[in-house]
């Protein structure tokens, strides 16, 4: 079916004055004309729709035909063009038997309108982008140009729609990835439900041997830890003898580690743990505590350093006497800790210490894995900026939602992409065509 539409615009200027091109572009854009031609559109194509099975108006004999015209009725609309307000007919099926509907409008078997929102996909998506980014009340203001933007209790609708949809898109797809590297990590977001004063997140991500993509598995908010990474081994999202990197979290460590998984304790969080646990044992001065910090410390980051720069060239056996150096000299530290009655930290670092070696063993099977779960902390910090305020209290519905939406977009774009193009039919682009063609006559000055 084509369509042609002819546009007469009348342009009124005083020759004397000069006019910056930007106020041109705007006295067009208040116009709205997109709009206008939307409108045109749709409603050119609902009278063709009811011709077809009508006939052309008052033409002679249409009182016998099957199908008649029957009422008209207006439909607002609002998308990114605009708001829009279409006057469309009925047409009656006289042949329609009782369980069958006898009045229908022609046009909305061609045109698909959002159910009976007001608000369409376009603008609807395009507001739940801006509320990963902005508060609802922010968004609404905002509105990234639109004429006219929903409510902020529409945009929190929408999110919250949107959300669980993006939830599945992302489960559909996470199936089978088989991660060789998988990097879990908690927070905590303040409620509004009676039930509790906070909300757990639980954020896990997928990276391959290389460090070369990484992606989101999973999203979720009071979810037992268990029961993720039991959702994640029927999907078949991590290989059997995938490395974890987190920190030290007891039940994550246990959820995510199996006969063949090995542990990567974050080396970051090594001497803050450390520190923790030497003053609650309090049996030595400030600067003894510092001193075996700094010690520790220095142990695993020359063990780092000596993997990064001997891996490549498949140095195995530097690899191997570092390991073996830095053991023994954390075990002697361990040693001495518990003979100066610091008991709570030298049991840390006797129950830690193969977990901080994990990267450096891997590396003598030329595998890569990560020292340091930052990505994942990288991702803790989009959801501070967006979800932790201090003033923010969410359901758990809700910060379900935006959380899914927020950490998708950071960490999988292309994925985030894939998912709007889905849910604005994108594809169907290719089966539209249109051609605009202005011939521009010079008026009378």
């Amino acid at each position: 079916m084509e369509i042609t539409l002819a546009v007469q615009l009348t342009l009124t200027i005083d020759p004397t004055e000069q006019y910056p091109l930007a106020v041109i572009s705007e006295v067009l854009t208040k116009q709205n004309i997109t709009s206008i031609l939307v409108e045109a559109l749709v409603e050119c194509l609902n009278e063709r729709l009811v011709e077809n099975f009508c006939g052309e108006k008052h033409a002679y004999g249409n009182g016998t035909e099957r199908f008649q015209r029957s009422a008209t009725c207006t439909r607002s609309a609002v998308t990114t063009a605009g708001e829009h307000t279409f006057t469309l007919d009925y047409v009656e099926d006289t042949a329609a038997s009782e369980d069958e509907q006898s009045h229908f409008r022609p046009v909305e078997k061609l045109i698909q309108f959002d159910g009976k929102r007001r608000y369409q996909e376009d603008i609807s998506v395009k507001v739940a982008d801006l509320a990963t980014t902005l508060s609802y009340r922010d968004a609404a203001s905002a509105g990234d140009g639109f004429e006219k933007t929903p409510s902020p209790d529409t945009i929190r609708r929408r999110v919250k729609e949107y959300g669980q949809k993006l939830s599945a898109f992302v489960s559909d797809h996470v199936s089978a990835t088989e991660a060789d590297t998988v990097i879990p990590d908690g927070t905590k977001c303040h409620s509004q439900d009676d039930d509790r004063s906070q909300h757990e997140v639980q954020i896990t991500l997928a990276e391959d041997d290389d460090g070369g993509s990484r992606s989101v598995l999973d999203v979720s908010v009071n979810a037992d830890w268990n029961t993720i990474a039991g959702d994640l081994d029927e999907q078949d999202a991590i290989t059997d003898d995938a490395a974890v990197v987190s920190d030290g979290e007891r039940c994550l460590v246990m959820a995510f580690t199996e006969e063949k998984r090995e542990h990567q304790r974050d080396l970051v969080h090594v001497p803050r743990s450390l520190r923790h646990r030497l003053s609650v044992d309090d049996a030595l001065d400030l600067e003894t505590r510092k001193g075996i910090i700094s010690e520790v410390s220095g142990e695993l980051y020359h063990l780092k350093n000596s993997v990064e720069r001997h891996r490549p060239e498949e140095e195995y056996s530097a690899i191997r006497e570092r390991i073996a150096r830095t053991r023994e000299r954390i075990e002697k530290t361990t040693w001495q800790l518990k003979q100066f009655g610091s008991e709570k930290a030298a049991a840390y670092l006797r129950r830690g210490l193969p977990s901080m070696l994990t990267f450096a063993k891997k590396a003598l099977d030329g595998v890569e894995v990560r020292w340091t779960s930052n990505p994942v902390e990288r991702a803790m910090g989009e959801v501070a900026k967006r979800c932790k305020r201090d003033w923010m209290q969410w359901s758990q519905v809700g910060l379900d939602a935006v959380l899914q939406l927020r950490l998708i977009k950071y960490q999988d774009p292309d994925l985030y992409s894939q998912f709007l193009d889905e849910a604005l039919c994108r594809s169907a682009h290719r089966q539209i065509h249109c051609t605009v063609s202005v011939d521009a006559t010079g008026g009378e000055v």
